[in-house]
C-alpha cells in the first residue's frame, strides 16, 4: 500500500460511473441517490466539472446542520480541472468525507489517475448500452423503457421500435415516449408505433443484413433503400453488411470471434450457425469478394454509391440457379 493511504474510505465515499451514454449515466446515478436516500431526505449539490475553478469544489467535510446525508453529483467528470481532481484525490487519503461524491463521465483520459484510484476502491461501475450485435439486449432496453411508462409492449412493438430508432439510446427513448404517450390503453403493438413514430435508425443496416443472408433480395433490397433515403452513408451500411458475413465465416471456421476483432454471443453464433446453412460451396466467399468490390467501387469508382451497393446487396441475397 502507498506510503500517506493507509486510511482508505469505503468504496460507497466516492463513486464513478463510466460509459458513452449520458442518459444512462444520469439514470445510473438517479438509482444511486435514491438508494443513499432510502427513506430520509438527500441534499444533493448537483454540477458540471467544466464550471468548477479552483477552490469550487464543495466542502466534503462539513455535515448537514440538521444531519441530513449529502451527497455531490459531478457531471461532465471527464472535463473535471485538474485542480479539482487533484483535491477529490487529497480527500482520498484521509478520513471517509461526509458527502458521497458520484462523478459521472462519458470518458477517462482527462482524469486518469482519479477514475484508477476510484476503480481501486472499488468504487467505478461500467453503464454501457447494449453491444450493437446484441439483439436481446435492445430488446430489453426497449420494454425496460415502456415499463418506465407503465406500458407493455409486444415483439412487434419492440422491433418497430429498433427499427426506426436504432441503435440509438435517445431515440429509442424518445419514440417510446411519443407512442406510451398517443397508444391507446393496452399491450402496445407494432401497428401503434408504426402509426406514431417515423424515422429508422442505424440498426437498419443490420436488418438489410439479415434480409441479404436470408436470400431474400426483395426484402433486403426495400430495407436497404429505407436506409439509404434515411440518410445513412452506404460506406458505413456496406461496413454492417461485410460484418455480418465475417461473423458467418467466423462462426462456420470454429473461431474465437474476439480473436479477430468480432463480438459474437452464444446465441448470436447459433443464429449464424442457421445463416451460414443458406449458402453453398463457395458462395459466402463470393459474397465477400462482391461486397470488397462494392466498397472500391463506391470509393473510387464512377458509379452512384446507392446503385453500386444495390447491386452488390441483390448479388448476394440472390441464390444462383439450379443446375
Amino acid at each position: 500500500m502507498p506510503a500517506g493511504r493507509d486510511v482508505m474510505p469505503p468504496p460507497s465515499s466516492f463513486r464513478l460511473l463510466v460509459g458513452p451514454e449520458e442518459l444512462l449515466l444520469r439514470r445510473a446515478a438517479d438509482l444511486l441517490l435514491d438508494e443513499l436516500r432510502g427513506d430520509d431526505e438527500l441534499d444533493v449539490a448537483d454540477l458540471r466539472a467544466a464550471d468548477l475553478r479552483e477552490g469550487q469544489l464543495p466542502d466534503l467535510r462539513t455535515g448537514s446542520l440538521f444531519g441530513t446525508p449529502r451527497a455531490v453529483l459531478l457531471r461532465d467528470a471527464q472535463e473535471l480541472p485538474a485542480e479539482a481532481a487533484g483535491v477529490l484525490l487529497a480527500e482520498m487519503d484521509g478520513p471517509p468525507p461526509d458527502a458521497t461524491v458520484i462523478l459521472l463521465a462519458t470518458g477517462t483520459g482527462r482524469i486518469q489517475r482519479l477514475a484508477k484510484r476510484i476503480k481501486d476502491l472499488g468504487g467505478r461501475t461500467d453503464v454501457l448500452p447494449p453491444k450493437e450485435w446484441d439483439e436481446r439486449g435492445w430488446a430489453r432496453l426497449v420494454i425496460d423503457e415502456f415499463h418506465r411508462h407503465k406500458r407493455t409492449a409486444d415483439q412487434g412493438a419492440v422491433a418497430a421500435i429498433l427499427g426506426h430508432a436504432g441503435t440509438d439510446v435517445p431515440g429509442i427513448v424518445e419514440k417510446v415516449a411519443q407512442v406510451a404517450a398517443t397508444a391507446a390503453a393496452g399491450q402496445v403493438s407494432g401497428a401503434h408505433v408504426d402509426a406514431v413514430v417515423v424515422g429508422r435508425g442505424s440498426r437498419g443496416s443490420f436488418a438489410v443484413a439479415d434480409a441479404m443472408c436470408d436470400r431474400n433480395p426483395p426484402q433486403a433490397l426495400e430495407l436497404l433503400c429505407g436506409v439509404l433515403e434515411s440518410g445513412d452513408d452506404p460506406v458505413m451500411v456496406l461496413g454492417a453488411l461485410a460484418y455480418r458475413l465475417r461473423s458467418i465465416v467466423a462462426v462456420a471456421g470454429g473461431l474465437d470471434g474476439k480473436a479477430v476483432g468480432l463480438n459474437i454471443s452464444a446465441g448470436q453464433a447459433r443464429r449464424l450457425r442457421a445463416v451460414r446453412r443458406n449458402f453453398g460451396p463457395g458462395e459466402l466467399t463470393g459474397a465477400y469478394a462482391a461486397l470488397a468490390a462494392a466498397d472500391a467501387d463506391i470509393k473510387g469508382g464512377e458509379l452512384p454509391a446507392a446503385l453500386v451497393i444495390e447491386r452488390a446487396v441483390v448479388a448476394v441475397a440472390t441464390r444462383p440457379p439450379l443446375t
